[in-house]
């Protein structure tokens, strides 16, 4: 008997143009967004979450906006990219160069390690010092600081991580401070206290939240946790869709469940076909019905949709431990030369465009009275 030969793999370098929607801006968005620039102007700091497995597709240019064309010109900016334990070591070495390359302040965090969120907490304390110093010099000692505290504003796309991050200061703050009944339930001990609602679908946060305090650093730091904004049709690729269906940032029954398995291939076969090889015998292949045909046998699963379900969701919890980690977008795989990150942020901005959402009369009123102290 012979052994049967197989050709050199070829993975494909273009994935269908399947029709798909692409957008999922909801109303209670539009509120956020509201809400957030009725907020503006007592704010600090800005902090943008993006997953760090889909650093480009989970990336608001409405934000960059806000930034770029002076909106909020006392409101600071950091990037916090979640789940980068998820993420593959090089797609951390790309934000590097293209943040690097737009002076962006960035980090990387595990939203559940109490070790990375302890960090966070000492640079917004950092950062609260250099605040203080620059408006009233040394002069304030380390007693001083604003009237209303230092104000944080958690933003980004549904699902990268807000209200986990959230929970997790909260908890680290009040740990610091001594007070076990902020940070520890009374009746259960060592069980952390959500102060914001978390789970596995985006659209889990409906309304911002009252201010959150989570130090007592020159008189307080304080946060805002907010629902995630999705972006606009006019700025959404079909590509971006596909990528933040991976993350789990848009409703998992928005994209078809096959369609996002043959994604999840795609971006498998331009990185490492291995990580597939238990379901179709150690044999790569663009076909999503051989793959899936090998998740139902092994699953027991009976029809494809249920086993597209299956193994994306699989992914999107992450790889288990060992396993190599994907990058869901490809514009993490392209080299400088055929990728820019700052010609892309430019190319956004223009089709963004003018954009306003118009604030509700008490929402305008509120705005007004932030202008008490000139923060």
């Amino acid at each position: 008997m012979f052994k049967r030969c197989y050709t050199t793999f070829v993975p494909r370098f273009k994935f269908p143009e399947y029709r798909i929607p692409l957008t999922d801006f909801k109303g209670h968005q539009v509120r956020a967004l509201q809400r957030f620039q009725q907020l503006l102007p007592q704010l600090n700091l800005l902090l943008e979450l993006r997953d760090s497995r889909a650093p480009i597709s989970t990336r608001n240019v409405i934000f960059d906006d806000l930034v770029a064309r002076g909106r909020g010109e006392k409101t600071q900016r950091l990037v916090l990219y979640t789940k980068s334990d998820l993420c593959p070591k090089e797609t951390i070495d790309k934000l590097r160069n293209w943040h690097g390359e737009m002076g962006d302040e960035f980090m990387t965090l595990d939203c559940r390690s109490a070790r990375e969120v302890k960090s966070l907490v000492k640079l917004l304390e950092w950062k609260y010092d250099r605040v203080v110093e620059k408006m009233v010099g040394q002069a304030a000692g380390e007693g001083g600081g604003l009237p209303l505290g230092y104000r944080v504003l958690v933003a980004g796309m549904p699902n990268v991580g807000k209200s986990t991050l959230v929970n997790s200061l909260r908890f680290v703050g009040a740990a610091r401070t001594g007070n076990s009944s902020e940070s520890v339930h009374g009746s259960v001990a060592h069980r952390r206290r959500k102060v914001a609602k978390t789970g596995g679908q985006a659209g889990v946060t409906r309304a911002t939240s009252e201010c959150i305090r989570i130090a007592d650093h020159r008189g307080g730091i304080y946060l805002y946790d907010t629902p995630g904004v999705s972006l606009p049709g006019r700025v959404t690729t079909r590509e971006k869709m596909l990528s933040l269906s991976q993350c789990g940032c848009v409703k998992s029954n928005l994209v078809d469940p096959v369609i996002q398995a043959d994604y999840l291939l795609y971006l498998m076969n331009l990185q490492s076909p291995a990580v597939y090889e238990q379901y179709t015998k150690g044999v790569p292949t663009n076909n999503i019905y051989k793959l899936l045909g090998g998740v139902r046998r092994t699953t027991g699963i009976r029809d494809d949709n249920g086993a597209a379900i299956h193994w994306v969701d699989k992914w999107r919890q992450g790889p288990r431990r060992g396993a190599h980690r994907v990058s869901f977008d490809v514009e993490t795989l392209l080299d400088d030369t055929s990728f820019s990150y700052r010609e892309l942020v430019s190319r956004e901005l223009e089709l963004l465009g003018p954009w306003s959402v118009a604030p509700s009369k008490p929402s305008a009123k509120a705005k007004n009275s932030n202008q008490l102290f000139d923060l």
